[in-house]
């Protein structure tokens, strides 16, 4: 072998992945990790920097290097907002971290960071791509100035169809759909969830997996639940937890479907559920960017009654690969349900349509493959703006913005609560 030949395979692009999140593992952490798995497979080195104890250990168990630090935005939502003191103190650590891994790329999982790594990547001239999973109000973009990035990647277009026209001139924005891991998914010894739920060979068993938090309404298979137990026999396991918990038992009682409804606590071997023998699997939330459960929930070729909201209608077709309807409506609920019990045909219709898709569109591999050719465009050029002309470009923006009265964003909350993942 040449000493260029040794070289080249010795050299290992660094990219400094960097989030800011709550400590749990859900949809942006689960798509981190995938990202972190395959950027070591593909002869990259990554380095995680993050606030999350859940996540530095899931990435320490992959082999991955991990600074923890107490992470802080200047007037965003996230508390505290002034925090002068432990912003500048990140400043300092990012352009340390830059230097001393010798960092080719920085990758920011989410829109939080840019605040402070954005002014550093100018500085220091290092290539950085925004990761966003999440709709982000104008406010928001302004503020974590996400106009200083070299590359926004969204997951979904409903991520990025809320831009403003030409908002983003100056840089290539791109949409890479999340990535599916079939070994959060497949299992060869899965639970059994109808012996769990105490189900019979004749009941209807209905799957949820994921976060109870308000935006999912959860409450709503309850209700549907409620409309159906006089004439069908159904059961329902839900996965997971979140603030709605207590109050999602509580209306368990007052329906009186105790007998019908099981809570289950959220675990990392998801796999075990959705490879069981449950029947379908059912989330219908208000919002959603992408739907990574109802993905996960395919490729176990589980039938699929979801919302058809800006998001999920990019992964799903109705009557196709699953059943859509509208969100916060029981009575379509009711129906959709019906029409899986009745109708196993259509079932096994759905199940197959959605499997194949999932494992065409959505695979870790394609994923990998594009964020690969934005990373090694960027590391070929260099970076669009000094801090100079970034001060300057964050002025404009801001006075444009005030200019064209766009002013009233700033102002403005997301319905459906405050998060930056």
């Amino acid at each position: 072998m040449s000493d260029t030949t040794e070289q080249n395979k010795m050299f290992k692009p660094r990219i400094l992945y960097v989030h800011y999140g709550d400590d749990w593992i859900r949809g942006s952490e689960i798509v981190l990790l995938d990202l972190l798995k395959s950027a070591k497979e593909n002869h990259y080195e990554p380095i995680l920097w993050c606030n999350s104890d859940a996540l530095a250990k899931q990435a320490l168990n992959l082999g991955v290097e991990v600074i923890k630090d107490n992470f802080v935005c200047l007037g965003y939502w996230t508390l505290p907002r002034w925090k002068l003191g432990q912003f500048f103190k990140l400043l300092t650590k990012a352009k340390k971290l830059i230097k001393d891994y010798k960092i080719n790329l920085v990758h920011s999982n989410n829109g939080a960071p840019c605040q402070w790594m954005i002014p550093v990547c100018k500085f220091t001239n290092t290539p950085i791509l925004l990761h966003l999973h999440a709709r982000y109000m104008y406010k928001d973009r302004l503020t974590l100035l996400f106009h200083g990035a070299d590359h926004i990647v969204g997951v979904s277009h409903s991520v990025i169809d809320l831009f403003k026209q030409k908002e983003f001139r100056n840089q290539q924005v791109d949409v890479i759909y999340n990535g599916i891991n079939p070994k959060r998914v497949l299992c060869s010894h899965p639970y059994d969830i109808r012996a769990k739920v105490s189900a019979k060979n004749t009941d209807f068993v209905i799957l949820y997996i994921g976060s109870l938090i308000p935006r999912k309404s959860v409450h709503q298979l309850l209700y549907a639940l409620d409309k159906l137990k006089e004439c069908y026999s159904v059961k329902l396991a839900i996965i997971g937890s979140g603030i709605e918990e207590a109050k999602l038992t509580h209306l368990v009682s007052q329906l009186n479907l105790s007998d019908k409804v099981k809570f289950f606590s959220a675990t990392e071997t998801v796999a075990k559920y959705y490879s069981s023998n449950a029947d379908c699997f059912i989330s219908v939330p208000v919002e959603e960017v992408f739907g990574l459960t109802l993905a996960e929930a395919s490729l176990a070729k589980l039938p699929i009654i979801t919302s058809n909201v800006s998001g999920i209608d990019e992964i799903y077709t109705d009557q196709k690969s699953a059943l859509l309807i509208s969100p916060n409506n029981t009575d379509e609920l009711v129906e959709a349900i019906i029409s899986l019990i009745e109708r196993p045909d259509l079932r096994k219709s759905l199940a197959d349509n959605a499997q194949k898709h999932i494992v065409k569109e959505f695979s870790l591999k394609q994923q990998f493959m594009a964020f690969n050719l934005i990373y090694q465009t960027l590391m070929l050029r260099e970076t669009k703006y000094s801090v100079t002309q970034l001060v300057t470009l964050h002025a404009k923006t801001v006075f444009m913005a005030f200019l064209n009265k766009t002013y009233k964003y700033f102002t403005l909350k997301f319905s459906w609560g405050k998060h930056h993942d």
